[in-house]
Protein backbone atom coordinates (compact mmCIF):
# COMPACT_ATOMS: atom_id res chain seq x y z
CA UNK A 1 0.00 0.00 0.00
CA UNK A 2 1.38 3.37 -0.94
CA UNK A 3 1.39 6.42 1.41
CA UNK A 4 2.40 9.69 2.23
CA UNK A 5 5.81 10.78 0.24
CA UNK A 6 5.83 7.49 -1.46
CA UNK A 7 1.76 8.05 -3.10
CA UNK A 8 2.75 11.19 -3.98
CA UNK A 9 6.00 10.86 -5.47
CA UNK A 10 4.85 7.74 -7.42
CA UNK A 11 3.71 9.55 -10.62
CA UNK A 12 6.63 11.73 -10.99
CA UNK A 13 9.16 9.09 -10.95
CA UNK A 14 7.56 6.63 -13.36
CA UNK A 15 6.71 9.70 -15.71
CA UNK A 16 10.10 10.69 -16.28
CA UNK A 17 11.11 6.90 -17.39
CA UNK A 18 9.13 8.14 -20.40
CA UNK A 19 6.05 6.94 -21.70
CA UNK A 20 4.35 3.78 -20.38
CA UNK A 21 5.46 0.75 -22.15
CA UNK A 22 2.60 -1.12 -20.90
CA UNK A 23 -0.44 1.08 -22.11
CA UNK A 24 -0.32 -0.15 -25.95
CA UNK A 25 -0.42 -4.24 -24.75
CA UNK A 26 -2.87 -3.21 -22.39
CA UNK A 27 -4.72 -1.37 -25.42
CA UNK A 28 -4.65 -4.51 -27.49
CA UNK A 29 -5.16 -6.73 -25.10
CA UNK A 30 -8.74 -5.03 -24.42
CA UNK A 31 -9.18 -5.06 -27.99
CA UNK A 32 -9.04 -8.73 -28.05
CA UNK A 33 -11.63 -9.19 -24.77
CA UNK A 34 -14.58 -6.11 -25.34
CA UNK A 35 -16.88 -5.17 -22.84
CA UNK A 36 -16.17 -4.21 -18.58
CA UNK A 37 -13.50 -4.57 -17.94
CA UNK A 38 -10.84 -3.91 -14.35
CA UNK A 39 -7.05 -2.80 -13.71
CA UNK A 40 -6.26 -4.08 -10.59
CA UNK A 41 -4.07 -2.25 -8.79
CA UNK A 42 -4.74 1.25 -11.01
CA UNK A 43 -2.99 3.46 -8.38
CA UNK A 44 -2.69 7.03 -9.05
CA UNK A 45 -4.58 6.23 -12.10
CA UNK A 46 -1.40 6.48 -15.01
CA UNK A 47 -2.83 3.39 -16.95
CA UNK A 48 -6.19 3.58 -16.23
CA UNK A 49 -7.08 7.11 -16.86
CA UNK A 50 -6.04 7.42 -20.79
CA UNK A 51 -7.82 3.95 -21.34
CA UNK A 52 -10.50 5.39 -20.16
CA UNK A 53 -10.41 8.70 -22.05
CA UNK A 54 -9.80 6.34 -25.29
CA UNK A 55 -13.35 4.79 -24.63
CA UNK A 56 -12.48 1.56 -22.54
CA UNK A 57 -14.80 0.34 -20.22
CA UNK A 58 -12.43 0.56 -17.70
CA UNK A 59 -12.70 0.25 -13.87
CA UNK A 60 -10.18 0.34 -11.27
CA UNK A 61 -8.91 -1.08 -7.80
CA UNK A 62 -6.48 -1.12 -5.55
CA UNK A 63 -6.07 -1.13 -1.55
CA UNK A 64 -4.56 2.30 -1.48
CA UNK A 65 -6.78 5.43 -0.33
CA UNK A 66 -3.94 7.99 -1.07
CA UNK A 67 -3.37 6.36 -4.37
CA UNK A 68 -7.48 6.45 -5.16
CA UNK A 69 -7.61 9.61 -4.14
CA UNK A 70 -4.98 11.04 -6.72
CA UNK A 71 -6.28 8.87 -9.01
CA UNK A 72 -9.60 10.94 -8.70
CA UNK A 73 -7.87 14.36 -8.41
CA UNK A 74 -6.15 13.50 -11.65
CA UNK A 75 -9.52 12.01 -13.09
CA UNK A 76 -10.92 15.49 -12.56
CA UNK A 77 -8.44 17.52 -14.49
CA UNK A 78 -9.30 15.83 -17.64
CA UNK A 79 -13.02 15.71 -16.85
CA UNK A 80 -13.43 12.24 -16.25
CA UNK A 81 -15.69 10.32 -13.37
CA UNK A 82 -14.11 6.87 -13.03
CA UNK A 83 -15.74 3.87 -11.11
CA UNK A 84 -13.11 3.28 -8.53
CA UNK A 85 -13.23 0.38 -5.79
CA UNK A 86 -11.00 0.63 -2.48
CA UNK A 87 -10.67 -2.87 -1.27
CA UNK A 88 -8.11 -6.13 -0.88
CA UNK A 89 -8.35 -8.78 -2.93
CA UNK A 90 -9.94 -11.23 -0.78
CA UNK A 91 -12.63 -8.82 0.05
CA UNK A 92 -13.51 -7.47 -3.69
CA UNK A 93 -17.01 -8.82 -5.03
CA UNK A 94 -17.93 -7.49 -7.77
CA UNK A 95 -21.51 -6.45 -8.58
CA UNK A 96 -21.15 -9.13 -12.44
CA UNK A 97 -18.21 -10.45 -14.24
CA UNK A 98 -16.05 -8.95 -15.94
CA UNK A 99 -14.57 -9.51 -19.70
CA UNK A 100 -11.08 -8.96 -19.36
CA UNK A 101 -8.75 -8.07 -16.27
CA UNK A 102 -5.29 -6.03 -16.15
CA UNK A 103 -2.59 -6.60 -13.81
CA UNK A 104 -0.15 -4.94 -14.67
CA UNK A 105 3.19 -3.19 -13.34
CA UNK A 106 3.75 -6.74 -11.31
CA UNK A 107 1.31 -5.28 -8.78
CA UNK A 108 0.28 -9.51 -8.42
CA UNK A 109 4.28 -9.93 -6.90
CA UNK A 110 2.92 -7.15 -4.06
CA UNK A 111 0.53 -9.51 -2.71
CA UNK A 112 1.03 -11.87 0.12
CA UNK A 113 -0.49 -14.60 -1.74
CA UNK A 114 -0.23 -14.82 -5.29
CA UNK A 115 -1.78 -17.91 -6.36
CA UNK A 116 -4.62 -17.05 -4.03
CA UNK A 117 -4.72 -14.03 -5.64
CA UNK A 118 -5.10 -15.41 -9.10
CA UNK A 119 -7.96 -17.63 -7.98
CA UNK A 120 -9.46 -14.54 -6.93
CA UNK A 121 -9.33 -13.11 -10.24
CA UNK A 122 -10.69 -15.85 -11.97
CA UNK A 123 -13.74 -15.76 -10.00
CA UNK A 124 -14.11 -12.24 -11.35
CA UNK A 125 -13.90 -13.18 -14.95
CA UNK A 126 -16.63 -13.98 -17.04
CA UNK A 127 -16.09 -17.30 -19.21
CA UNK A 128 -13.95 -16.98 -21.92
CA UNK A 129 -12.63 -13.71 -20.41
CA UNK A 130 -8.98 -12.03 -20.82
CA UNK A 131 -6.37 -11.71 -17.78
CA UNK A 132 -3.18 -9.23 -18.47
CA UNK A 133 -0.58 -9.90 -16.19
CA UNK A 134 3.10 -8.85 -15.62
CA UNK A 135 6.03 -9.86 -13.29
CA UNK A 136 9.30 -9.31 -13.26
CA UNK A 137 12.57 -11.71 -11.99
CA UNK A 138 14.60 -9.53 -9.72
CA UNK A 139 18.14 -10.44 -11.87
CA UNK A 140 20.01 -7.47 -10.45
CA UNK A 141 19.78 -8.40 -7.11
CA UNK A 142 19.75 -12.73 -7.86
CA UNK A 143 23.13 -11.95 -9.81
CA UNK A 144 24.86 -9.34 -7.41
CA UNK A 145 24.76 -6.63 -9.43
CA UNK A 146 22.84 -4.54 -6.56
CA UNK A 147 24.59 -6.20 -3.48
CA UNK A 148 22.24 -7.21 -0.74
CA UNK A 149 21.88 -4.92 2.11
CA UNK A 150 23.70 -1.60 0.65
CA UNK A 151 21.90 1.27 0.25
CA UNK A 152 22.12 2.82 -3.53
CA UNK A 153 20.67 5.80 -5.52
CA UNK A 154 17.17 4.53 -6.94
CA UNK A 155 15.27 8.13 -8.39
CA UNK A 156 16.51 11.22 -8.58
CA UNK A 157 14.82 14.07 -10.22
CA UNK A 158 14.41 17.98 -9.28
CA UNK A 159 10.70 19.39 -8.85
CA UNK A 160 9.47 22.33 -10.74
CA UNK A 161 10.06 24.00 -7.52
CA UNK A 162 13.50 23.48 -7.23
CA UNK A 163 13.19 20.58 -4.39
CA UNK A 164 15.08 17.82 -5.48
CA UNK A 165 13.05 14.65 -4.99
CA UNK A 166 15.16 10.95 -4.06
CA UNK A 167 14.65 7.57 -3.48
CA UNK A 168 17.55 4.95 -1.82
CA UNK A 169 16.93 1.72 -1.64
CA UNK A 170 18.51 -1.35 0.28
CA UNK A 171 17.13 -4.89 -0.33
CA UNK A 172 17.29 -8.30 1.09
CA UNK A 173 16.71 -11.61 -0.40
CA UNK A 174 15.23 -15.19 0.73
CA UNK A 175 15.89 -17.24 -1.68
CA UNK A 176 14.46 -20.43 -0.12
CA UNK A 177 10.96 -18.72 0.05
CA UNK A 178 11.37 -16.56 -3.06
CA UNK A 179 10.74 -13.39 -2.06
CA UNK A 180 12.68 -10.01 -2.33
CA UNK A 181 11.72 -7.45 0.26
CA UNK A 182 13.39 -3.48 -0.51
CA UNK A 183 13.33 -1.10 1.75
CA UNK A 184 12.78 2.41 0.81
CA UNK A 185 13.48 5.51 1.75
CA UNK A 186 11.85 8.70 0.27
CA UNK A 187 13.29 12.24 0.84
CA UNK A 188 12.72 15.66 -0.52
CA UNK A 189 15.40 18.36 -0.15
CA UNK A 190 16.12 21.83 -1.10
CA UNK A 191 19.61 23.51 -0.81
CA UNK A 192 20.91 20.21 0.92
CA UNK A 193 18.20 20.42 3.69
CA UNK A 194 16.08 18.15 4.07
CA UNK A 195 12.27 18.84 4.26
CA UNK A 196 10.47 15.73 4.36
CA UNK A 197 11.34 12.02 4.14
CA UNK A 198 9.28 8.67 4.18
CA UNK A 199 10.41 5.01 4.56
CA UNK A 200 8.75 1.83 3.68
CA UNK A 201 9.52 -1.57 3.01
CA UNK A 202 7.85 -3.73 -0.35
CA UNK A 203 7.80 -7.28 0.17
CA UNK A 204 7.76 -8.71 -3.47
CA UNK A 205 7.16 -12.54 -4.50
CA UNK A 206 9.59 -13.92 -7.79
CA UNK A 207 8.86 -17.28 -9.30
CA UNK A 208 10.71 -20.01 -10.74
CA UNK A 209 10.74 -21.25 -14.44
CA UNK A 210 6.96 -22.65 -14.89
CA UNK A 211 5.88 -21.73 -11.53
CA UNK A 212 3.35 -19.15 -12.34
CA UNK A 213 2.47 -20.82 -15.41
CA UNK A 214 1.33 -23.96 -13.10
CA UNK A 215 -0.41 -21.70 -10.94
CA UNK A 216 -2.23 -20.17 -14.14
CA UNK A 217 -3.93 -23.39 -14.77
CA UNK A 218 -4.71 -24.14 -11.12
CA UNK A 219 -6.79 -20.79 -10.55
CA UNK A 220 -8.85 -21.97 -14.44
CA UNK A 221 -6.57 -20.34 -16.77
CA UNK A 222 -5.42 -20.91 -20.03
CA UNK A 223 -2.23 -19.80 -21.25
CA UNK A 224 -2.28 -18.10 -24.27
CA UNK A 225 0.55 -15.58 -25.36
CA UNK A 226 3.56 -14.56 -23.56
CA UNK A 227 6.13 -11.53 -24.22
CA UNK A 228 9.23 -11.36 -22.82
CA UNK A 229 10.33 -7.56 -21.91
CA UNK A 230 7.31 -5.79 -23.33
CA UNK A 231 7.96 -7.67 -26.69
CA UNK A 232 10.96 -4.83 -27.02
CA UNK A 233 14.05 -7.36 -26.69
CA UNK A 234 14.36 -10.82 -29.20
CA UNK A 235 17.95 -11.25 -27.84
CA UNK A 236 17.32 -13.78 -24.52
CA UNK A 237 20.37 -12.27 -23.02
CA UNK A 238 19.34 -8.84 -23.37
CA UNK A 239 16.22 -9.73 -21.19
CA UNK A 240 14.97 -7.25 -18.26
CA UNK A 241 13.64 -10.19 -16.56
CA UNK A 242 9.71 -9.09 -17.16
CA UNK A 243 7.15 -11.36 -18.37
CA UNK A 244 3.65 -9.73 -19.50
CA UNK A 245 1.05 -13.28 -19.91
CA UNK A 246 -2.29 -13.59 -21.75
CA UNK A 247 -4.76 -15.86 -20.08
CA UNK A 248 -8.29 -16.82 -20.66
CA UNK A 249 -10.78 -18.26 -18.21
CA UNK A 250 -11.63 -21.81 -18.73
CA UNK A 251 -15.22 -22.53 -19.30
CA UNK A 252 -16.62 -23.67 -15.70
CA UNK A 253 -13.64 -23.51 -13.74
CA UNK A 254 -14.75 -20.59 -11.40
Amino acid sequence: MYTSLEAELHDLFWDAEGPPAELPLIRDFLGQHPGRSLEFGCGSGRLLLPLLKEGFDIEGLDNAPEMLSLCRRHAAKQFLNPTLHGAEVEEFQPSQPYQAIAVPAFTLQLLPDPPAALTHLRQWLSDGGGLYLTVFEPLAELEGDLPENESYLDHQLTLPDGTDASIHTRHELDRANRILTRHHHYELKRDGESLRAHDSTQVMHYFEEGELESALVLAGFELKRYLIDFGMNEEEDETAGITTYHAVAKEGAA
